[in-house]
């Protein structure tokens, strides 16, 4: 069967990659504004690199270094997971058409279906014990 939809395999390809480069972009500028707060916090006051940018400048300290890194990762992994959920999403609505489509063709008899995999409902034999 021929793939279609490939437009639509593509978003869902471009979504992963965003997923994973918020992510790994997200885990960055926490480790950067951890470092940032550990550094104004042994200086005693905001750097004067940082003194204009709105969340920067208040982190003066280890702590709340830590506390803003922890709440960025967070947001970085639920956008993660947002992201690779819309991936899925399209993946398992392009999975139902192109099983949908398969179904129809077979049920129309412009195929043959293939041949079903070996059940056996019987209990596998126990192995022999060593030494018999």
């Amino acid at each position: 069967m021929q793939k279609r939809f490939r437009t639509l395999r593509l978003v869902s390809t471009i979504y992963k990659i965003i997923a994973w480069i918020g992510f790994i972009l997200g885990f960055l500028l926490a480790v950067v504004i951890v470092i940032f707060g550990a550094i104004q916090g042994q200086a005693g006051a905001p750097s004067p690199l940082v003194a204009n940018l709105p969340v920067a400048s208040q982190l003066t300290g280890l702590i709340p270094g830590v506390i803003a890194g922890v709440g960025i990762i967070i947001v970085a992994l639920v956008q993660f997971v947002c992201f690779y959920a819309i991936s899925e999403l399209i993946q398992v609505g392009l999975a139902i058409e192109e099983n949908t489509r398969e179904t129809a063709y077979y049920l129309r008899g412009e195929g043959t279906l293939p041949p079903p995999p070996p059940v056996s409902w019987e209990e596998p034999e126990a192995p022999a014990p060593a030494g018999q």
